[in-house]
């Protein structure tokens, strides 16, 4: 024998190992549904082109749609059992087809070596695709095209008129659970993450405009200083809100800026004469302030307005707080230009007993020195950790007991058959 022989020998052989298909049990079949709840064919070795898979799960989804029965496509190579109806009924209920309550699953088994093909029907099924129906199908739609190698096309023939007989009016009724399915509501009718962000900001908007509405009834008659002081503490949370809600809050919060604008700039007349006052710029207002106010102004505690009648030199000054400044009010020149030196614990909290400490601030413009107590209250710490641990103890008892509640099905109701339906070959 020559060389050039064994050499073909050898590689026919390994041509035929690698080509040959591969032999599945029903638990080895991948059920393609447990991880993508859109998916109904399950093709581990890929028999079937994209195009074909994409048209098999529309079909196999709509008849999910719209009767609740619950059917699937399983294309493998080969069995290891050389019965195909015991297979195609193990693996009908090892994936637990079809609602309990009507066993309204469906299964189309392909067995691609010994080019057997099986349609397995639930209980509530038998009397819509009875056996002799079931045996049309395979007969006239999947292996005439089974023979041509079409088998895209012949699975989405059976599939289409699997359909029509399912979603016909006087069946579609009779075979539709009343059980929920835990798929569509989970995916479907369940909002995604935006959408629930979405509502939020709209539920968070119409809750500041709800708070603006009843803050402009408290200060209603008061002057514009007033409402300016009384609403100015909200431009920051306001701020941060539309932000986080999507900038739709801004809807509320742009009126409420506009507001405080409008409540501190616009024109005043003169409390004496009746004209028109003068709002004089933020360089030319020192002259017009005291030499405290003056330092408020460079250490942002306060920003003063100045208001000048051209007419009668009424000069009317309006002090705005930063409330966001450190600076406290001195206790001696009444400036608020005090900031805090240091602070010392002078008695420790412990769970049962307030601690204090004393803060010590000295003033900017006066430079006296004062004293503030401030309640450190209760040392909770232990009482925290305590219920932390008591927390954790208590998750992992409950988590022991967590495992077992799962559905075999794999997304699908638990159904049964009774080996329904037909088989053939081609």
């Amino acid at each position: 024998m020559s060389r050039t022989t064994i050499i073909f020998i050898i590689a026919a052989l390994l041509s035929a190992i690698t080509s040959a298909a591969r032999s599945y049990t029903p638990a080895e079949v991948p059920n393609v549904h447990v991880a993508d709840r859109s998916q109904y064919v399950a093709d581990p070795d890929g028999y079937l082109d994209a195009a074909a898979v994409a048209r098999l799960n529309a079909t196999l989804d709509s008849i999910r749609r719209s009767t609740s029965a619950e059917p699937m496509i399983a294309v493998i190579g080969d069995m290891t059992d050389n019965d195909i109806d015991n297979f195609a009924t193990e693996l009908f209920g090892q994936w637990g087809l079809g609602k309990s309550d009507k066993d309204n699953g469906l299964l189309i088994l392909v067995a691609m070596e010994p080019r057997k093909v099986a349609i397995r029907t639930g209980y509530g099924l038998e009397g819509v695709l009875p056996d002799i129906t079931c045996g049309r199908i395979i007969r006239e739609d999947i292996t005439p095209a089974f023979r041509r190698g079409a088998y895209g096309a012949g699975l989405i023939a059976a599939a289409d008129r699997i359909r029509h007989i399912l979603t016909d009016p006087a069946y579609a009724e009779e075979i539709r659970s009343a059980e929920s399915d835990a798929d569509f509501a989970r995916h479907s009718d369940e909002p995604d993450g935006f959408t629930i962000y979405l509502y939020c900001a709209i539920g968070l908007t119409i809750g500041m405009l709800i708070f603006l509405l009843i803050s402009l009834a408290n200060v209603r008659g008061r002057s514009d200083y007033e409402k300016y002081c009384s609403l100015d503490r909200w431009k920051s949370p306001a701020l941060i809100l539309s932000f986080v809600g999507l900038c739709i809050p801004f809807l509320v919060t742009g009126p409420y800026l506009w507001l405080l604008h409008h409540w501190r700039n616009h024109r005043r007349q003169c409390p004496h004469c009746g004209t028109t006052m003068i709002k004089v710029d933020e360089v030319s207002d020192n002259k017009y302030l005291t030499p405290s106010q003056d330092l408020e102004e460079q250490i942002g505690s306060v920003d003063y307005d100045v208001w000048l009648c051209p007419k009668c030199g009424e000069t009317d000054i309006l002090p705005y707080v930063n409330s966001s400044s450190p600076m406290v009010e001195c206790d001696n020149c009444h400036a608020r230009t005090a900031r805090l030196v240091v602070t010392r614990v002078v008695q420790q909290p412990t769970a049962t007993r307030h601690g204090v400490a004393v803060k010590e601030y000295e003033c900017l413009n006066c430079h006296h020195r004062q004293q503030r107590r401030v309640d450190l209250g209760t040392d909770d710490s232990a009482a925290l950790s305590a219920i932390a641990a008591g927390a954790i103890l208590g998750s992992g008892r409950r988590s022991g007991g967590s495992f077992g509640g799962g559905s075999f099905g794999g997304g699908f109701g638990g159904g049964m058959t009774g080996g329904g339906g037909a088989s053939g070959g081609w």
